[in-house]
């Protein structure tokens, strides 16, 4: 058997032209040009069909294409922008990386069961949940914003690191805003300045990762608030933020028939 056969290109129904590419994106420019050094002229597999992929990977050739891939759907295959947002994450990695960051951010969104960002598990679509309790947002937060959308950003790298480059990242955002005891419970209208921030944030670092951003129950005034805020920000990003209705007054667990428990999850 040839290279090209094992990696499956003779039976490939994929509407695009295959190409080794298409075939590992896990990989970097830098490993498939030595893959595609093994191959036998009677092969005839092109290392790209693709002039953009083409193009982002030769710009970066020690980044994996699916990471390039995904900054090149979010500027609709531009190279010029994606460039330009990649370069934009490299340096805010820089931030996040920095001695004791991780300790900032740990604190700026809340310890132990005040956190307001809280991994849940895996969703029956193959998504990982994250939940954001809205009710725990305080004064404080509401004030540094921006903090609070960076420190959910280390989250999000930190979330990147754990799936690692074989496993596409991609999760659910459940955010209750009903009240809860002993919680700051700030009425949910008020914290748009924190989902603007939040939208902002990582849709510029981290796009193609959110599946859907679920937030409820939400008044109907917020709503009205956010469809004016969300014309500032990323078109994608703001498209899969979605607002249920309700009048649920406090907190009660969720239903375990729509995801799988954390415990339970690969």
């Amino acid at each position: 058997w040839s290279l090209s056969r094992m990696l499956g290109f003779w039976a490939s129904d994929k509407k695009e032209e295959p190409s080794l590419a298409s075939a590992l994106p896990y990989f970097s420019l830098e490993v498939l040009g030595i893959i595609h050094g093994f191959f036998e002229k009677n092969d005839d597999v092109p290392l790209f069909t693709h002039d953009k992929r083409k193009e982002m990977a030769t710009k970066y050739p020690m980044v994996h294409l699916g990471t390039l891939e995904r900054f090149l759907i979010a500027r609709d295959y531009s190279v010029s922008k994606a460039s330009q947002m990649f370069d934009g994450y490299l340096e805010f990695k820089k931030v996040v990386n920095t001695p004791g960051f991780s300790e900032k951010a740990k604190k700026t969104l809340g310890e132990g069961r005040r956190n307001i960002v809280t991994p849940m598990g895996r969703a029956k679509d193959g998504t990982d949940v994250f939940g954001f309790r809205m009710c725990l947002i305080t004064e404080e937060m509401l004030n540094n914003a921006d903090s609070v959308a960076d420190a959910a950003a280390w989250t999000m790298e930190k979330y990147l690191q754990r799936t690692g480059p074989y496993r596409n990242p991609r999760v659910t955002v459940l955010a209750p805003t009903n009240a809860i005891d002993n919680a700051p419970n700030i009425p949910a209208h008020r914290l748009i300045p924190i989902l603007r921030a939040l939208s902002k944030k990582l849709g510029a670092n981290y796009p193609e990762f959110a599946q859907r951003i679920v937030i409820f129950p939400f008044p109907w005034v917020g709503r009205v608030l956010w469809e004016m805020v969300k014309l500032f920000l990323d078109p994608k990003t703001s498209a899969k933020v979605c607002f249920l209705g309700g009048s649920q007054e406090r907190h009660c667990d969720p239903d375990e028939t729509m995801y799988i428990p954390l415990t339970h999850a690969n």
